[in-house]
């Protein structure tokens, strides 16, 4: 039980560290972005981009997380080389035409989705769009649309290399599409194209881009290169069988995000930006961490119920819970503390005033108070999949998904953004707390005297840490110039008309007022971890000295 403790500890690792340098990138891509696209361009172009991204969730990392690893896992685990060889070639073949059928019938429903927007203005009071603008929007969400095709079948890659535990390309390869939209945010900047036909080439580069890197990958370490589309084999059916009540329940989740933007979109303009932005930041830590721990707990917990070992779920689902609250914690935390400043210091450039920093700031908040229920309903749903029970997360998933869009409803006309972001906050509390009783119920209880007091340890290091953190940050306010806090250019000339000397004194300004509270952040709840005796922190130090010794026995 240790070594598989150890195991995926190491996998949440390796995956997260290239999960980083993927979201950072993103962070790169979003701030310019922000301070180079229109906000007209830049939020139709985002509510256009949101209906891809939402069925890239339910069909392709729904299907290959819930349906296709546990099934892969199985067969990898009890048959031949051959045998999964084969297996893998044939549910390739089977996901090239779900993807291309989703693509289809997207490109030619997305230009009525969007042409209705205009009817919600009886619920948002918001903007109305005219012909001309919905026409935009249209052709911008026909376009955008089969990016599904292409991360679905990326996607699927990563089920297969996570099967066979290669954790590395599957990491790194989204920085892909960070990379791509940078380079089409310069296009539009040159005038080479118009803002929002930039970012669609982008996301078409970005898309293609991963689909290579992670097929290499799949070809190089399991032998398989090609589709084969001799679909009548029993796992392909077992996999359908999984896969629509898993896409039914991954969507309930994705429509509320769907949702919170089309409502987002028709209430006042910026809505959208802010939503979006403050969401980005929040999924930096969920997808390092969360993501990261739930994609390594679900291959682990799969191989021990092929193995028929209840315990040993048990165990590897509450490691699973105790590795996320350590990882996660702290970043929710930090994300409430020091929330403004890191906005400020990201996006408040060019496009991006201070009104956008004042808004992004209150729903960052609000999404980062339900941070860890985002994270561990991902690890809790791992326990009913490895089992190959996808009705009951599909239930509870719509149930939450209902709960969202009523206060959705009640919430947009009064609140506003603040009542979409607040909307999907409360629900995602609510499904996770239904997914934990009803796993303690399958499982026993989830918790035990171990697992209690390391959950209380990581509280109070990490309420120390926010302590320190937001004194820190209170204590600069009085020392960084001033320039650090106010705008800086309403338009994106105005950034570049200032002075280069200019610029990096407000850079440095803004950036020291984040990093100095972050890093005293950071420090202090390692230290505060291990004199609280967590046992995480310990199982962190094991990992990096196991690395050390690899390294020396390299040399």
């Amino acid at each position: 039980m240790a070594h598989s403790e150890g195991q995926l500890s190491k996998f949440i690792a390796i995956f997260a560290g290239g999960t980083m340098i993927s979201r950072v990138l993103g962070l790169v891509r979003d701030s310019m972005v922000n301070a180079m696209i229109p906000v007209g361009p830049r939020e139709a172009f985002l509510v256009a981009f949101r209906l891809p991204n939402t069925l890239r969730d339910i069909v392709g990392e729904g299907a290959s997380n819930a349906a296709i690893i546990p099934v892969l896992s199985e067969v990898h685990e009890k048959k031949s080389k051959e045998e999964f060889q084969a297996v893998v070639s044939s549910v390739f073949g089977g996901m090239i035409v779900v993807l291309a059928l989703v693509t289809a019938l997207g490109v030619l429903l997305v230009p009525w989705m969007l042409s209705q927007l205009n009817h919600l203005d009886a619920i948002t009071s918001g903007k109305t769009y005219s012909p001309e603008e919905l026409s935009h929007l249209v052709s911008l969400g026909r376009w955008t649309f089969p990016y599904i095709f292409f991360i679905g079948l990326a996607v699927f890659s990563m089920g297969v290399l996570f099967t066979v535990r290669r954790y590395s390309t599957s990491s790194w390869a989204p920085a892909l599409l960070n990379v791509a939209m940078i380079g089409s945010c310069l296009l539009s900047y040159t005038g080479t194209m118009t803002p929002g036909y930039a970012l669609v080439l982008g996301v078409w580069i970005g898309g293609i881009a991963q689909v290579a890197v992670q097929q290499y990958s799949m070809g190089k370490h399991t032998g398989v290169w090609m589709p084969s589309f001799r679909l009548n084999r029993s796992e392909i059916y077992t996999i359908l069988g999984l896969m629509v009540p898993v896409a039914i329940g991954q969507a309930a989740g994705e429509v509320n995000k769907m949702v919170d933007t089309l409502f987002a979109y028709k209430s006042a303009e910026g809505s959208v930006t802010a939503l979006y932005s403050a969401n980005r930041l929040v999924q930096l830590p969920l997808s390092v961490f969360g993501f990261a721990t739930a994609a390594a707990v679900l291959p682990a917990v799969s191989r021990a119920a092929a193995q028929q070992r209840p315990d040993q779920i048990r165990a590897l689902l509450m490691h699973g819970f105790r590795q996320t609250y350590f990882l996660i914690t702290p970043s929710m935390i930090g994300l409430i503390v020091l929330g403004e400043p890191i906005v400020r210091l990201l996006f408040q450039y060019g496009r991006f005033t201070a009104i956008n920093t004042e808004w992004t700031t209150n729903a960052l908040i609000i999404y980062a108070m339900g941070l860890l229920a985002f994270a561990w309903v991902k690890v809790a749903v791992s326990g009913f999949y490895a089992v190959k029970d996808t009705r009951t997360p599909v239930l509870i998933s719509s149930g939450s998904m209902i709960l969202n869009i009523a206060l959705c409803f009640l919430f947009v006309k009064p609140y506003g953004y603040k009542g979409l972001a607040a909307a999907t906050t409360f629900s995602y509390f609510v499904n996770f707390g239904v997914l934990y009783i009803l796993l303690c119920q399958r499982y026993k209880a989830l918790w035990d005297a171990k697992f209690i007091s390391g959950l209380i340890r990581m509280s109070l290091a990490t309420a120390a840490m926010g302590a320190l953190a937001y004194g820190a940050y209170v204590r600069l306010r009085f020392v960084v110039p001033e320039t650090a806090f106010a705008g800086y250019g309403d338009t994106i000339s105005g950034v570049v008309g200032n002075s280069t000397a200019m610029f990096l004194e407000v850079l440095a300004a803004r950036a020291v007022v984040v990093l100095v509270p972050m890093l005293i952040a950071v420090l202090s709840y390692l230290l505060l971890s291990k004199f609280f005796g967590v046992d995480e922190f310990e199982s962190f130090l094991r990992l990096l000295r196991r690395k050390k010794e690899a390294k020396a026995k390299a040399k």
